[in-house]
C-alpha cells in the first residue's frame, strides 16, 4: 500500500527542513547515528497520534529546532514547527476527497495546533475526519521495553476478542473462577445485604496486557527467560496478526526503529524478508529505520515497491545556510546505499567477517585439491600411455551424444572417441579419479580433456597444464605433456555479452555445453520444461547460480537474481537443472537448435586429436 506519497517536516527536532517523496509499500530509512532517522518516524507519531513517542508527551521546547530556535530569536520571529503529509486516496474516498489530498499540522509555541488542507477549502470534513480516523499508525521505537510489547498483546486480544469464540472462552473463564470464590461471594452478600458477583473487568484487554509466550519444550517465559533478538522478532508478527484479525478495517501504517537490534546478520536477512512481505499486504504501508545491510539491501517483492532514503544530520554552514538542504536523499540505485554507507563509515563488520571466512575457507578447499591433483596426476599421465585411439575426454553423459553427434557432422566419428568421465562430481578432481578406473585404454594416441567454463572446470585446467586464467585460449587446446591436452569451452558471442552486461569477470563466469546452443531457444526450452514441474523446481528458479550469488557485488547479484524468468540472461545466470538435462539435450535435438558454436568447437577439438583439416 502507498497511502502516504510525501512527507514534508519543518523544523522539528534535528530535522530542519525534509522532503520525503515518492514512498513506497516498504520504506527503509538508514544513514548516522543522531542523523535523524527516529525523528521521521517521531514526526509520523506526532501527526497521527498527537505525541512524537509513544510514552512521552509533547514538549515544544524538545521538538523545536535548535536551529530554528536560533533563527527565530536572532530575528524575533514566531517560533513554530510543521508536518505535511501527501495522501494518495483509496478509491471509498476519492469520490469525497478527490485522488490526493495534502494535510498539514502546525504547532506553535503558544500551544496552539492548526490543521489545513492544502489547496482547497470545499473538503466535507466528514469524510476527512473518517478518513484520517481508518489511519492506524503504531511506532515501535528503537528500545522496545514490555510496555511495547504489553500494548501489542492489548490490542491483540482486542482484534480476537471480537470473534464470538473467545468472547464465550471469557465468559467461560470468569465463571470458573466464581466458581471457585464462592464462599467469598456469600460473605461479602451477607456483609452488604445485596447480591455480589465477581465480574469480568469493564475493559477485558487489560486483563490481557500481561499474557506471555512459552518457548520450547522447556517452555521459557519470552518476556522474563529469552534475549532481546528472540523478543523483537515476536514484534512485526504481532502487528501483522492485529491487522488482520481487527473487523474494523483500517488503513496500517508501521514506523519500526531498528528492527534488526540484537540480531545476528542471518536473523537480520529473515527479518527484513519478512518486512518485506509484510508489505505486500493492500492495507499496510511500513517505515523502516535501520543500520543494517540487510534492510537497507532488501530484495523487491513481486508488486511491491522498496524505497530507500539515507538521512543526513542538517547543520548551519560558513554562510549560515542549512546544509543539505533537504535531509532525505532518495536512494534509486542500490549500489548508492553500499556508496553512502560506506562514506558514512557504516559498512558492518559482520559483512567483513563474513567476507574472509569464505576467503579462508576457498583458500583450505584450493590447497586440499592441489594436494589431491597431484597424486591423481600423477597416476593419470601413467594410464594415459595406454591409448591407442584419439579420445575426448567430456564431464557427463549428455556432453558425450552432443559432441558425439557434431563429431559425425564433420565427418570423423570413426577417429575420435568421445567418454565420459561417469558425471559431475563435487570437484573437477573426481574426473582424475574416474579415469583411473577405467580399462580402455591405450598408449600413443591423444587425449583432450574438455572442461566446462566453470570455477571447477578452469581450477582442473590449470592444474593439468600448470598455468593461469590468462593461458586458456579460445581458439585452441592446451599442450599438457606428450599427447595429452586441454581445453576449457570458450564462451559464445551472446555469452560474451552477458557477462559484460552484468560485470561478471570470465574467472566468475559459469559456462557449460548447454550454453553453446542459441540462448534465446534454449531459455525458452529450460523454462517449458521446469514449468511441467512446478513445485519441484520453484526454489530453483528463485536463485541464481551459487558462483555469481558468491562473487558478485550485491547490486549485480539482485539485478542478475530479477532477470525475467525464460530471457537469455535468466538461463543464463542458472543453467540447466541436473535432471533435465538428457531431457534439455534430446529436445534441443529433436527440435534442431542451431549448431554453429558446437560445430565450431568439434573442428578444433577433431583437428587438434587427428592432426587432420577437418
Amino acid at each position: 500500500m502507498r497511502l502516504i506519497k510525501k512527507i514534508e517536516v519543518k523544523y522539528l527536532r534535528s530535522l530542519y527542513d525534509l522532503k520525503l517523496d515518492k514512498a513506497g509499500d516498504l520504506n527503509v530509512i538508514f544513514g548516522r547515528n543522531d542523523s535523524g532517522k527516529s525523528n521521521l518516524l517521531r514526526a509520523l507519531n506526532l501527526f497521527f497520534n498527537g505525541k512524537p513517542e509513544p510514552y512521552q508527551d509533547f514538549d515544544f521546547s524538545l521538538d523545536m529546532s535548535d536551529i530554528r530556535k536560533a533563527e527565530a530569536r536572532a530575528a524575533k520571529g514566531k517560533q513554530f514547527f510543521w508536518i505535511k503529509i501527501t495522501f494518495s486516496l483509496p478509491p471509498n474516498y476519492q469520490n469525497a476527497l478527490g485522488e490526493e489530498i495534502t494535510i498539514k499540522k502546525q504547532w506553535n509555541r503558544d500551544g496552539d495546533v492548526t490543521q489545513t488542507i492544502m489547496g482547497t477549502s470545499s473538503i466535507p470534513q466528514g469524510r476527512l475526519t473518517r478518513f484520517l480516523n481508518d489511519i492506524d499508525f503504531t511506532y515501535i521505537p528503537a528500545v522496545k521495553d514490555l510496555n511495547v510489547y504489553a500494548d501489542l498483546i492489548e490490542r491483540m486480544y482486542g482484534a480476537a476478542a471480537e470473534t464470538p469464540q473467545l468472547s464465550k472462552a471469557t465468559t467461560d473463564f470468569i465463571n470458573a473462577i466464581s466458581g471457585q470464590a464462592t464462599d467469598l461471594t456469600k460473605q461479602l452478600s451477607q456483609i452488604f445485604n445485596t447480591v455480589t458477583n465477581l465480574a469480568p473487568p469493564t475493559d477485558m484487554q487489560l486483563l490481557f496486557r500481561n499474557l506471555d509466550f512459552s518457548h520450547g519444550t522447556e517452555r521459557h517465559s519470552l518476556f522474563r527467560q529469552k534475549g532481546d533478538g528472540v523478543k523483537a522478532r515476536h514484534l512485526p508478527e504481532l502487528l501483522h496478526f492485529i491487522n488482520q484479525n481487527e473487523m474494523r478495517k483500517k488503513y496500517y501504517l508501521w514506523g519500526f526503529e531498528e528492527p534488526e537490534n540484537s540480531l545476528d546478520l542471518g536473523a537480520a536477512k529473515e527479518e527484513a524478508q519478512r518486512f518485506a512481505s509484510f508489505s505486500k499486504r493492500a492495507d499496510t504501508q511500513i517505515f523502516v529505520t535501520s543500520h543494517s545491510p540487510a534492510f537497507y539491501l532488501t530484495e523487491t517483492e513481486p508488486n511491491t515497491e522498496v524505497r530507500r532514503y539515507f538521512i543526513t544530520k542538517q547543520k548551519t554552514g560558513t554562510g549560515k545556510e542549512v546544509e543539505p538542504r533537504n535531509a532525505a536523499k532518495p536512494i534509486d540505485v542500490i549500489s548508492d546505499a553500499e556508496t553512502e554507507m560506506q562514506q558514512a563509515g557504516l559498512l558492518q563488520l559482520p559483512f567483513v567477517i563474513r567476507k574472509m571466512e569464505e576467503y579462508s575457507k576457498k583458500m583450505e578447499e584450493i590447497e586440499r585439491q592441489r594436494d589431491e591433483s597431484k597424486s591423481t596426476l600423477e597416476k593419470l599421465q601413467n594410464k594415459l600411455e595406454q591409448i591407442t585411439r584419439p579420445t575426448l575426454f567430456v564431464e557427463g553423459p549428455h556432453d558425450v551424444k552432443l559432441f558425439t553427434s557434431a563429431i559425425e557432422r564433420t565427418g570423423n566419428s570413426s577417429e575420435v572417441e568421445v567418454v565420459s568421465l561417469g558425471g559431475t562430481p563435487d570437484t573437477t578432481f573426481g574426473f582424475f579419479k574416474a579415469i583411473l578406473e577405467r580399462d580402455e585404454f591405450h598408449p600413443s594416441a591423444k587425449s583432450l580433456f574438455l572442461f566446462d567454463n566453470d570455477k571447477a572446470g578452469r581450477s582442473s585446467f590449470r592444474v593439468l597444464t600448470n598455468t593461469k586464467n590468462s593461458s586458456i585460449k579460445k581458439d585452441e587446446a592446451t599442450l599438457v605433456s606428450g599427447n595429452m591436452l586441454a581445453w576449457v569451452l570458450p564462451f559464445s558471442d551472446e555469452f560474451e555479452k552477458f557477462i559484460k552486461n552484468y560485470n561478471i569477470r570470465p574467472d566468475q563466469a559459469f559456462f557449460t555445453a548447454e550454453f553453446l546452443y542459441p540462448a534465446d531457444f534454449s531459455a525458452t526450452l529450460c523454462e517449458k520444461l521446469t514449468n511441467k514441474d512446478p513445485n519441484g523446481f520453484s526454489k530453483w528458479k528463485k536463485c541464481i547460480h551459487e558462483t555469481y550469488h558468491k562473487s558478485l557485488k550485491q547490486i549485480d547479484s539482485i539485478d542478475l537474481n530479477n532477470a525475467k524468468e525464460g530471457s537469455p540472461d535468466w538461463f543464463f545466470a542458472r543453467g540447466v537443472p541436473d535432471s533435465l538435462k538428457e531431457k534439455f539435450a534430446q529436445e534441443a535435438s529433436d527440435k534442431g537448435f542451431g549448431t554453429d558454436n558446437i560445430d565450431n568447437i568439434t573442428t578444433i577439438i577433431v583437428r587438434t586429436l587427428t592432426d587432420s583439416k577437418a
